[in-house]
């Protein structure tokens, strides 16, 4: 993947500003760049863009980045926002450095210092818990997506909305897929091992999972949070290798996820009905440019949007062969949540006709956005948007809200649910390394 990391003048008043918060030796502020100017001066509305575009998932920022940019281009062309006067969005692009304290700080500046009256972001499930604490302090809205941790929308803040689907949703979408294989392949139960990052996405995913499955009988034989950072894994994979695991879930974001990958395969780590990933870095090309097909071939993974969408619809078509062109790789969720976030919040403001915070909170409140091919805003495949008293996107889950895909040939094959399925057929039990 060539990955795009300048910000790029677009033509049509659409300005960045990188923030890159500095570790107590001053930092530039998030719109050292941008026009130093209140959000509705010159006819220009500025929406806070905040992601991790440096650290441990800043191939996944970028990606989220590229596709809000993406997005905002398209709207500013179509005549920006109608209900103000054919006001052009301005992104106000900021870095959470994949770390939750660096979030807040980032957040802060975006609402003080550019006077964003709204924002979007922030991916990591720790990023978008400290931001929207920020936000609610100021009541600024905040758009939540990719951070799947219950907290996000559990704490009664009235002033932060979450588009995507929750950790729930993630795991029951995989214990789903692994219902429907257990019965094509006559499995009574199976032994499992859990493996995952110990912040609050991957504790949540663990948590859940150890839950549904522990209702259909299925027996946990290793429960093992790790330390985001790890150089080597040796001594984790053998506990799964020791465990005598049938299938093996991982909550890992990129880095963590090429160490274990590649400990797995030095290992030999052979698991009967695979390695199951809960999304993260397997959704990030950066992590199949960085180890061999062979390391994550036959994997499951749980991909958050509807990937037969590129197939279907003709637009859908135009804006991957878009994404590719601009950016230089594939269209990924990541690229389609930021495409969705930055459309919601355009709707937002179209419904709103003023960047009053009031009043934008509740517009976004009584959004109703339909997937349909005069709605664009739904790149990520949801069927429709429309959130509950706590902020929570009610179709943000369920059938609708993702795909598990098999790694095969090296390339993913979409198998559940069905209406994503692409034709294929699971390959299982998984080969061993060996035969690879």
């Amino acid at each position: 993947m060539k990955r795009v990391k300048r910000l790029i003048s677009l033509g049509l008043s659409l300005t960045f500003a990188l923030s890159l918060v500095g570790c107590g030796n001053g930092a530039d502020t998030p719109d050292a760049n941008a026009q130093d100017t209140p959000s509705t001066d010159g006819n220009v509305v500025k929406i806070g863009s905040l992601w991790p575009l440096t650290g441990g998932s800043a191939t996944i920022g970028q990606q989220h980045a590229d596709g809000a940019e993406a997005a905002i281009k398209e709207i500013n062309a179509n005549g920006g926002i109608k209900s103000m006067d054919g006001a052009q969005i301005e992104l106000v692009v900021a870095d959470t450095q994949t770390a939750a304290d660096q979030a807040s700080v980032a957040c802060e500046r975006l609402i003080t210092d550019s006077e964003v009256p709204l924002i979007i972001g922030a991916y990591n499930s720790t990023c978008c818990i400290a931001a929207t604490e920020v936000a609610q302090k100021y009541s600024i809205p905040f758009i939540s997506q990719g951070g799947v941790a219950t907290d996000v929308t559990e704490r009664g803040y009235d002033y932060v909305f979450r588009i995507n689907n929750t950790a729930t949703f993630d795991v029951l979408e995989m214990i789903t897929a692994l219902d429907t294989i257990c019965e094509e392949q006559n499995l009574d139960t199976l032994t499992y091992a859990l493996i995952y990052e110990n912040t609050d996405w991957g504790s949540d995913n663990a948590r859940i999972w150890k839950e549904a499955a522990d209702e259909r009988g299925w027996t946990c034989v290793l429960d093992e949070p790790v330390t985001n950072g790890q150089a080597d894994m040796t001594s984790q994979v053998l506990k799964i290798k020791e465990s005598g695991a049938d299938v093996c879930n991982v909550s890992f974001y990129t880095d963590d996820g090429i160490v274990f990958a590649n400990a797995m395969y030095a290992n030999q780590v052979d698991l009967p009905y695979g390695i199951w990933s809960v999304g993260g870095g397997w959704q990030d090309s950066a992590f199949y440019e960085s180890v061999s097909p062979e390391v994550y071939e036959y994997t499951f993974v749980q991909e958050d949007w509807d990937m037969s969408g590129v197939q279907n619809k003709e637009w859908i078509k135009e804006v991957a062969q878009q994404c590719k062109d601009t950016y230089g790789y594939e269209m990924s969720s990541f690229f389609a949540q930021g495409w969705t976030a930055a459309y919601v919040a355009y709707y937002a403001l179209e419904a709103a006709g003023t960047t009053d915070a009031e009043t934008l909170r509740d517009a976004i409140a009584n959004l109703n956005i339909q997937n349909s091919d005069e709605e664009r805003a739904l790149l990520s495949g949801y069927s429709a948007i429309v959130f509950d008293e706590k902020g929570q996107n009610t179709f943000g889950g369920g059938p609708t809200g993702g795909t598990i895909v098999q790694y095969q040939n090296s390339e993913p094959v979409a198998l559940y649910p069905a209406e994503h399925s692409s034709g294929g057929k699971a390959v299982l039990p998984v080969p061993a390394f060996s035969e690879r």
